[in-house]
């Protein structure tokens, strides 16, 4: 069975598009009605980094167009400037007859635009001065170059997180393109987390000290790369090093390992239910500790059974990427593990089967999370036991069997598992370490 990549097909001459239509009005104001290019890298990860690239582009696109039929200029100063400058430079070019007086072609041109309605102040200034000083570099600038650098623009998960948090500052500090980051000082920075702090949820609570933090980690992110894009040697970030009160010592125990008991009982609920997924993805969850976007996400060749020592690769394939690159990893299967793996994988499947086909999509972990925690939620009503709490509980189960951090953390891949890496030596190596606690551990 192949798998249909949505937006690509494939040509004559063997070469992969990406080919998507324009939603209506798009294509009316671009004048095309298809977005479409040739994609170079043919599969794996380089794969994945293109199509993920040119969605994220094909995205801008469609948003930007959007924006401009609203009427809406969503441009940083920096960046109107410089295509103020571009097409200053395209009129002067298209001047007949004045090629070799540039400067009266300039001046012909300030006049006859002036008379005109709705022409932007900064093309005529543009004309005037080409060699003016830009606008100074603002936080919207700042923001604007770090979610194109990072690629965060036309990723929509990620661009919901990102609008979430910069609304915050705007909220605190007003209008991202009237503070110029020359002018950032400490009450910015202090401003912008007492706004966080008094924030309240649509439940009415509080936001965790911790999500605080990484919302100021984010905006002190993106200033210290603005930094070094627009050359700012008066370099001061005022959301880094901010005093935090001291997180509630009861965080510790929001999220608990799951008991023995609760466990079973979930489990016996997910079988009787109509989804059979389920009670298979629960008993894999137990007993590999995966996060559940990585199990949810699966092929089969993932799967290596019939090695020296039976394991799951849990890495970046043609359903989803991985969280970090510390989440890249091999986790040995034994006992349970290694029965719900034959039970879920065939050897005469192709590679690239979805070993939970349910769920091998876009939002398929939410959906997959909602199932598993209505399971759980009818059999307890403590907040702190969740579908999370099966990774806890693998974390816990190795650490009473005596297994060291590096191993807990490599297993799990949090990121300090380099540690384990330099300690145990070679993959294989590596997994044999793991495999002999997982076996003391009874996963």
């Amino acid at each position: 069975m192949t798998i249909k990549i949505k937006h690509v097909d494939q040509l004559k001459n063997g070469v992969l598009r990406f080919r998507r239509k324009f939603p209506k009005d798009v294509a009316e104001a671009l004048g095309k009605p298809t977005f479409q290019v040739h994609i170079r890298n043919r599969e794996g990860q380089a794969f994945q980094r293109e199509y993920g690239a040119i969605l994220r582009k094909f995205d801008g696109i469609v948003a930007d167009t959007r924006d401009r039929l609203a009427g809406i200029d969503t441009r940083s100063p920096v960046t109107r400037w410089h295509e103020a400058l571009l097409n200053a430079e395209g009129l002067v070019a298209e001047a007949v007859g004045l090629e070799d007086d540039e400067q009266f072609a300039r001046h012909l041109l300030v006049k006859g635009l002036a008379q005109q309605k709705g022409i932007d102040p900064l093309l005529i200034r543009a004309l005037k001065n080409p060699k003016a000083a830009p606008p100074r570099a603002t936080l919207l600038d700042a923001r604007t170059r770090y979610e194109k650098d990072r690629g965060i623009v036309g990723n929509k998960d990620e661009m919901v997180r990102s609008e979430r948090t910069w609304r915050r500052l705007t909220e605190a500090l007003g209008p991202l393109d009237q503070v110029s980051l020359v002018e950032l000082r400490r009450n910015h920075g202090t401003d912008f987390k007492d706004h966080l702090l008094d924030y309240r949820k649509s439940n009415g609570e509080p936001m965790a000290i911790g999500s605080c933090k990484r919302e100021t980690d984010i905006i002190a992110a993106a200033i210290n790369h603005a930094f070094v894009e627009f050359d700012i040697e008066d370099k001061r970030n005022p959301f880094e090093g901010l005093p935090w009160p001291k997180e509630d010592t009861r965080a510790v125990n929001k999220k608990l390992p799951l008991s023995d008991d609760l466990i079973e009982v979930v489990q016996a609920r997910l079988d009787r239910g109509r989804t059979e997924e389920l009670g298979s993805l629960w008993r894999l969850l137990r007993a590999t500790g995966m996060r559940l976007g990585e199990a949810v996400g699966l092929v089969v060749k993932d799967f290596e059974l019939a090695g020296e020592v039976p394991c799951v690769h849990v890495r970046p394939n043609v359903i989803r990427t991985l969280k970090t690159a510390a989440s890249e990893r091999t986790i040995p299967l034994v006992g349970r593990g290694l029965k719900v793996a034959q039970e879920l994988v065939s050897r005469d499947q192709p590679g690239n089967t979805p070993v939970f086909p349910r769920y091998a999509r876009k939002r398929g972990a939410d959906t997959a999370s909602a199932a598993l925690m209505k399971a759980v939620r009818a059999e307890t009503k403590d907040k702190k036991m969740t579908v999370h709490g099966l990774r806890h509980r693998v974390s816990d189960d190795l650490r009473d069997a005596g297994a060291p951090v590096e191993v807990r953390h490599g297993f799990l891949g949090h990121a300090s598992q380099a540690v384990a890496e330099t300690t145990y030596g070679s993959p294989l190596a590596r997994l044999k370490e793991f495999e002999r606690w997982a076996r003391r551990a009874a996963l």
